[in-house]
């Protein structure tokens, strides 16, 4: 029994560079917002090592599934900050709840800080 092809499956010709069109313009998009947030994570790793500062920090969170993340507190001129980032699987396995960690912070804005073990990239 031969089967005919749904209205919905079926793509004419007139419809292909259309579809070839919104598949580019959809690539170009999310190429544009993975280019801005790698340029924004750059500028802000400019922004703190212009004038580095180095905390203790106290892994406070750890977080293995989906993205690999921890969040660290530490003190800068007797204020206390948190920072969230993005760390490897090593990391996490070397670090447990409650260990220490240095932080780079910028010194013009303690509130600006990364990791000093994701430095070595």
């Amino acid at each position: 029994m031969p089967t005919t092809p749904s209205s919905l499956t079926t793509i004419s010709r007139k419809q292909v560079p259309g579809l070839l069109l919104g598949l580019l313009l959809g690539l170009a998009v999310i190429g544009v917002i993975v280019y801005r947030a790698r340029q924004a994570a750059e500028q802000k790793r400019a922004f703190i090592l212009k004038n580095p500062g180095i905390a203790t920090g106290i892994i406070t969170r750890r977080r293995r599934f989906k993205r690999k993340r921890v969040t660290v507190t530490y003190r800068v001129g007797g204020r206390e900050y948190t920072l969230r980032a993005r760390t490897t699987g090593a990391f996490l396995s070397s670090h447990q709840l409650g260990d220490t960690t240095a932080v780079v912070y910028a010194k013009a804005d303690p509130s600006q800080a990364l990791l000093k073990v994701m430095l070595r990239d």
